[in-house]
């Protein structure tokens, strides 16, 4: 992340544009959703953010859904849906007050 007076980016680390990976659907997708993370954190949604992260290392780390960057078998959507049902139970308390909020920074 890189943080300014005036405004903040939040990107991925890469040593290449992923050219070769395009229409492929085995590119890796934690970076962008850790760099997310980061964004989150920055704009005091932090507890979205730890939900994202945690899932996000779960399913990389406990159940081994990965992709072939990372010796994985799994698409890219495989570990996007993976990290989705990973979050779905966590979120079934939350309020309708509480999504609205979120939709309230926009």
């Amino acid at each position: 992340m890189n943080i300014g007076d005036d405004y903040a980016v939040f990107e991925m680390g890469t040593r290449s544009s992923g050219r070769s990976l395009k229409g492929k659907n085995i590119a890796n997708p934690t970076g962008m959703l850790l760099a997310s993370c980061d964004m989150l954190d920055y704009i005091g949604c932090n507890k979205h953010a730890e939900l994202i992260r945690d899932s996000v290392m779960k399913v990389m780390s406990v159940d081994k859904v990965q992709t072939p960057d990372l010796g994985g078998q799994a698409t890219t959507l495989e570990v996007i849906q993976a990290i989705i049902e990973d979050i779905k139970p966590k979120t079934t308390s939350w309020s309708t007050t509480a999504a609205q909020n979120v939709y309230s920074l926009r």
